[in-house]
């Protein structure tokens, strides 16, 4: 059925709302998956296919990129405006005018709540202050992605799933991975930044958890549910800035290039780029194919803070970073790896 008012948005409003109304972007106990949002994918105009041409995986790439550009963005933007009061213009700027432009499409508050609640205030804001305090953007990226262990720990706490054997496998060494580069860093850098990132990721991955268990039962649209839950952070964010940060508009009116730069490439190339193009590409192709380019994410913000910070990255921690990415990859992956094994013994059984 067609929106009242929908013949007056832009068409890019549109073409993207269509591209990413289907499909939302979960962690769950069959890895990264996609939920569809009770529309089966033969009746998009868009359909599945098995290989990657050239240009959807440079689109691909092009959003690793640009979400691993966002953490050294961050970095930028925090040396102009403090962290809880630059989470609270990202949300404003990315909630505005995109609201007015894409209804709830009936998504329930208690899901919009929730979700903004833990991800964008919980998340969000804990990254903005461990990084201000001294978290390497590279870092934080890697930090970041314990989000999958931890989504996979609440979900059997909350939810009462059991882990395959390949998930479990996976949170081990994740864990491992990042309790060795815990004990790495934490006589170089604030501890308090580091404990502040781990509970972010912690944060998003009840956030996950979250969205499933409220989003039961009602038709979940992702991209809007990004859009509607940026509703969410500025109050608190604003209020929590204004107790605890000082010369917030001092700041504001002096800020940068650079720092204004910030501001809108967080909200606008990593949220409605980003995820809009993710959506498009999860259209036209399977999860399995797609959930493993977000693994990148935390490569390339490493060498780009390297390059571009001078990141300090000695052999002990290259290696938790490769344990944490290696249980990270055992997580998301697990529908492939479970396939693979199945065949595996099929093709044993039937010599």
């Amino acid at each position: 059925m067609t929106e009242r008012g929908a013949d007056s948005k832009p068409a890019w409003a549109l073409d993207l709302a269509r591209s990413a109304s289907l499909f939302f972007v979960t962690v769950t106990r069959r890895g990264l998956y996609v939920r569809a949002a009770r529309k089966p994918i033969k009746e998009s105009p868009m359909h599945v296919q098995s290989t990657m041409t050239g240009r959807d995986m440079a689109l691909a790439l092009a959003v690793v990129l640009v979400w691993a550009l966002n953490f050294l963005v961050i970095r930028l933007g925090l040396q102009d405006l403090p962290p809880l009061f630059f989470a609270g213009l990202r949300f404003t700027i990315t909630a505005f005018p995109a609201v007015f432009l894409f209804g709830r499409n009936g998504m329930p508050w208690r899901l919009i709540l929730g979700a903004g609640a833990c991800i964008g205030v919980g998340y969000f804001s804990l990254l903005f202050v461990g990084m201000k305090l001294g978290m390497p953007p590279g870092f934080a990226a890697l930090v970041s992605q314990g989000q999958v262990v931890f989504t996979a720990i609440f979900a059997v706490a909350i939810l009462r799933e059991t882990p395959s054997r390949w998930q479990a496998l996976g949170m081990i060494v994740a864990l491992g991975g990042l309790g060795l580069a815990g004990m790495e860093r934490m006589g170089v850098m604030n501890p308090w930044a580091l404990g502040l990132v781990i509970a972010a990721a912690l944060f998003w991955g009840l956030g996950n958890v979250v969205i499933r268990r409220l989003g039961r039962g009602a038709t979940v649209d992702g991209f809007r549910l990004v859009l509607w839950m940026s509703l969410v952070p500025p109050i608190p964010n604003f209020l929590l800035s204004a107790w605890l940060e000082q010369g917030q508009w001092e700041h504001l009116t002096h800020l940068s290039g650079l720092g204004l730069f910030a501001v809108f490439y967080t909200a606008y190339a990593s949220t409605l780029f980003g995820w809009g193009a993710w959506a498009w590409l999860l259209r036209r192709h399977s999860a399995p194919q797609i959930a493993p380019f977000s693994l990148l994410v935390p490569v390339v913000a490493l060498v780009l803070s390297v390059v571009w910070f001078g990141e300090d990255v000695t052999p002990r921690l290259a290696l938790a970073s490769a344990l944490l990415l290696g249980g990270v990859g055992l997580t998301v992956c697990e529908p492939l790896l479970a396939r693979w094994t199945t065949a595996r013994a099929c093709a044993v059984g039937g010599e």
